[in-house]
């Protein structure tokens, strides 16, 4: 996995890049599957997770344990049961 923050046309961007590897465990494990980033190592003042699910519904329901009030979620229009 590749690492990176970077100003792209102004903007503070987080760039991560996946392994075909990754990619075939993500595939091949979906929902068991998971990446921590630690925030310090590239800059930040928060930790990433990447995961994989088979939808978006899948994974809200998934991570429904860690959401709280303050917690801001965004789910795809493309949202399928």
């Amino acid at each position: 996995m590749m690492k990176a923050i970077a100003d792209i046309d102004g903007v503070k961007t987080l760039m991560l890049g996946l392994s075909f590897g990754n990619l075939r465990k993500f595939m091949s494990k979906p929902l068991d599957t998971f990446i921590k980033i630690e925030g310090k190592q590239i800059g930040l003042d928060h930790d990433v997770l990447l995961f994989s699910g088979e939808t978006e519904a899948h994974m809200a329901e998934m991570l429904k344990h860690a959401i709280s009030d303050t917690t801001i979620v965004h789910i795809s229009g493309k949202l399928k049961s």
